[in-house]
C-alpha cells in the first residue's frame, strides 16, 4: 500500500488508514454498544482484527475520572436529489421476393417493425438532525503502562511494534447527543412496446390467381413505481424500513416520514430532557463521571461520536523516543 491507496478520493472526507498515517486526532460516528474510554485502536487492522484492542497501554485507567462539558450544538440538514435515464431500440425491414413467370409464379414482400422505450426516474429525499450535547474526555492525560513503556524504550522498531499490541489511537473522548434521520426514496420504471407486421403474398398457377395478406399490431405499456421510507430516531430506538408499492402503503409511509421529521425539530429539547431526567446531567457546567455512566449512556444510544487521538501526540510517547533517537545519535558521533 502506498500514498495513492491512502490519499482520500474527497479531502473534506477522508479515509481512517489516511488519518493513520497523518496521525490526527478524528472523530468517527458510533450506536449502541459500549466503549471503554482510553482503549486502543488500531487505524490499520484488517477485516478479521477487532476493532478496537483490548490491551491497555494506560496504567490505572479505572482511576481516572472523566468530565463533562456541555456545548449544544445542532445540525439540521436537507437535501435532495433525483435522476433519470432513458433507453429507445427501433428494430424495422423490409423483405420482397419474386419467383417464376406470368403463368405460374409467386412473389411477396412484407415490413417488420418494433419500438420499445424505458424511461426511469429516480429520487431521493433526506433529512437529517444531529445534536451535540455535550462532550466527555479524560480529566488528565493517563500515563503509559510499564510494558508499554518497555517496549518503546527497547524495541528495534518501537513504533509498529507498539501500533501492533496496542493500536496507533485511543478513545480519548466521546460526544453525547441524539441522532434523527429520515430518507424517503422513489423509483418509477415505465416501459412501452410498439410490435407491427405487415405481409402480401400473391401466387399464379395458370388462370387463378391466390393473394393474402397478413397485418399484426402489438402494443403494451407498463408502469412500476415505489416509494421507499427509512427512518430512525435514536432517543426513542425507533426504526422503520417501510416500502409503499400501492396507495394506501403511500399513504402510511407518508405517516411516518412526517412523524419522525417532527421529532427531528425538537431533538435538541428532547435529548437534554433524556440527560437531566434520566442521568442527572446538564445542572451543572463541567460534571464528573465514571466509566459506569458511560455505559449506560452508551446502552441508552447517547453516544453519537467517538473522540480518537494518536498515541504519538502524548508527551511521555515522544519523550521516550526522544530520549532513544538522542542516544542513538551521541552513540554514532563517539
Amino acid at each position: 500500500m502506498d500514498i495513492e491507496d491512502l490519499f482520500p478520493e474527497n479531502p473534506l472526507e477522508p479515509t481512517v488508514a489516511y488519518i493513520g498515517i497523518s496521525q490526527t486526532p478524528f472523530t468517527v460516528p458510533w450506536a449502541k454498544g459500549r466503549v471503554q474510554l482510553c482503549t486502543g485502536f488500531n487505524s490499520r487492522r484488517t477485516q478479521s482484527d477487532d476493532l478496537f484492542i483490548n490491551r491497555a497501554a494506560f496504567q490505572d485507567i479505572a482511576a481516572i475520572p472523566f468530565q463533562y462539558r456541555e456545548c449544544q450544538i445542532t445540525s439540521i440538514r436537507d437535501e435532495s436529489g433525483s435522476s433519470s435515464a432513458s433507453a429507445y431500440d427501433n428494430n424495422s425491414f423490409a423483405i420482397s421476393a419474386s419467383v417464376g413467370g406470368s403463368f405460374l409464379g409467386a412473389s411477396g414482400r412484407g415490413t417488420y417493425e418494433k419500438n420499445t422505450r424505458d424511461n426511469r426516474n429516480q429520487s431521493n429525499i433526506t433529512v437529517r438532525a444531529d445534536h451535540v450535547c455535550g462532550q466527555i474526555e479524560v480529566s488528565r492525560i493517563p500515563q503509559l503502562a510499564k510494558d508499554a513503556v518497555t517496549l518503546l524504550s527497547t524495541s528495534a522498531d518501537p513504533i509498529n511494534e507498539f501500533r501492533q499490541k496496542y493500536g496507533d489511537f485511543y478513545v480519548a473522548g466521546c460526544r453525547v447527543g441524539a441522532v434523527n434521520n429520515t430518507t424517503i426514496s422513489g423509483e418509477l420504471t415505465n416501459k412501452s412496446s410498439f410490435e407491427e407486421m405487415h405481409a402480401e403474398l400473391k401466387v399464379k398457377v395458370v388462370l387463378a390467381t391466390f393473394e393474402k395478406s397478413i397485418h399484426e399490431v402489438s402494443k403494451s405499456a407498463s408502469n412500476i413505481g415505489g416509494l421507499n421510507v427509512v427512518a430512525f430516531d435514536s432517543l426513542t430506538d425507533f426504526y422503520s424500513n417501510f416500502t409503499a408499492l400501492t396507495y394506501e402503503d403511500s399513504l402510511k409511509a407518508d405517516g411516518v416520514a412526517v412523524a419522525n421529521k417532527e421529532k427531528a425539530m425538537t431533538i435538541a429539547n428532547r435529548a437534554a430532557d433524556v440527560l437531566l431526567s434520566e442521568f442527572s446531567i446538564g445542572r451543572e457546567q463541567n460534571t464528573y463521571i465514571h466509566q459506569g455512566v458511560v455505559d449506560r449512556l452508551c446502552d441508552r444510544g447517547l453516544v453519537t461520536e467517538l473522540l480518537l487521538a494518536p498515541f504519538a501526540t502524548l508527551r511521555e510517547y515522544q519523550s521516550i523516543l526522544w530520549r532513544r533517537y538522542s542516544w542513538d545519535r551521541f552513540k554514532q558521533l563517539k
